[in-house]
């Protein structure tokens, strides 16, 4: 009976030393990022989005130094992304310019911090970096509070060879608080870590998420490979600034891009001809006598699944006294399994594809983008965007020219 106890002990405090190590290794970790100042990297990011099947691959290579009190980004940087190993474009922040490159016809657009900073600023989502290096809070690492509250389950996995690298293997489970209001809900967040052991540098990270929406189980996957780094020792500092723009580039100051107008009420609806998902052909002008509504969306578009549910509550309610709802999705093709996107959100009218040219004849500069088209092709209403009062204000519309 001793013994039994004895070994019963022994492997509570095991499994209770285990997530110990886990906080310590991550707290390390962390301390060690933030005491990063400079740097060079490179890495690998692969994505699998929640509306896709396929994992993307993207290489990028980054050179920055942090910045200490600055309101738009942690990092000075100048990082070039590579797709199919061939150079997409460059990416640099100086701190007070910010410049974006396009190799395809070598011209260099800058936005000057001063007269652009809230643009500069909304276009941070759409840049990559390797966070726990270049973030001031090296994200997505966790650390302080995180390590005391109830919404981290931490577990010490092992050590492992990566890559040549001895490394700790860490998970952490966030118990995910959703929004009762929000149609979207996460049912499983996930990290994994691959801290090196000799520097305690995390040469490997993963986040997973496990979402549900209208019925519809999705999942959410993103792996970041550090492949080189060199930290604290940025041996050429001109790469920060715009003197290491190529002295061929053609620079040229940023101009903002004036999304167009949606049409106006009373113009008469421009006619398409496209494709459904069963391959039957179907234009505006076959569907003349009857009400139309057409939604511009597409599938990896938040917005746009928001509003799907509402828009079918209307086909339902008034398919039968002439009221003809149109999908159009300018971008996804049917090897993207959209048929089956569509039918676990219950979709039941009528969808077409290939509609980049209609989008365009329609000013469509937003998604979703709804236009409802009375009996004679004359629109009567538009809609950008998806709120919850839109249902509402379209069933009235609509029940007054049907």
């Amino acid at each position: 009976m001793k013994n039994i106890l004895l070994t019963t002990g022994l492997l509570l405090f095991c499994f209770a030393s285990f997530g110990q190590d886990a906080k310590e290794i991550l707290k390390q970790s962390y301390d060690k990022c933030q005491s990063v100042q400079n740097g060079y990297y490179e890495m690998t990011k692969y994505m699998k989005y929640m509306s896709e099947k396929d994992t993307s691959k993207t290489i990028f290579k980054c050179s920055f130094k942090k910045l200490k009190d600055d309101s738009l980004y942690s990092s000075a940087f100048h990082y070039k992304v590579f797709w199919n190993d061939t150079t997409s474009f460059e990416v640099m922040y100086t701190g007070d310019d910010f410049v974006t490159t396009s190799s395809k016809d070598s011209t260099a657009t800058i936005m000057s911090k001063k007269v652009w900073a809230k643009e500069i600023k909304s276009y941070a989502h759409n840049y990559t970096f390797y966070s726990p290096l270049t973030n001031k809070k090296s994200s997505p690492l966790q650390h302080d509070s995180d390590f005391i509250d109830n919404q981290h389950l931490f577990k010490f996995i092992g050590q492992e060879n990566l890559n040549g690298a001895l490394c700790y293997h860490i998970q952490v489970n966030e118990i995910p608080e959703n929004d009762s209001t929000e149609a979207m809900k996460t049912l499983r967040q996930e990290y994994q870590y691959w801290i090196k052991k000799e520097d305690m540098i995390p040469v490997q990270y993963s986040i997973a998420f496990d979402l549900v929406m209208n019925n519809d189980t999705m999942y959410q996957y993103e792996k970041i490979v550090l492949n080189k780094y060199e930290i604290n020792n940025l041996k050429d500092e001109n790469i920060l600034t715009l003197n290491s723009i190529p002295t061929y580039y053609k620079t040229k100051d940023y101009v903002p891009y004036k999304s167009p107008d949606p049409l106006k009420k009373d113009t008469i609806a421009p006619n398409w001809e496209l494709l459904s998902l069963t391959d039957e052909k179907i234009s505006l002008k076959s569907l003349q006598g009857q009400l139309v509504l057409i939604d511009f969306f597409y599938k990896s578009c938040y917005p746009c699944m928001q509003a799907l549910p509402a828009l079918q509550a209307l086909h339902e309610k008034y398919k039968s006294k002439g009221l003809r709802i149109i999908g159009i999705d300018p971008y996804d093709k049917k090897e993207d399994d959209i048929a089956a996107f569509l039918a676990k959100r219950g979709v039941t009218y009528t969808v077409l594809l290939g509609g980049k040219d209609a989008a365009k004849d329609y000013h469509v500069s937003g998604y979703p983008t709804m236009y409802l088209i009375d009996k004679t092709g004359k629109i009567i209403f538009t809609q950008v965007g998806y709120g919850k009062d839109v249902e509402d204000t379209l069933d009235e519309i609509i029940k007054n020219n049907l």
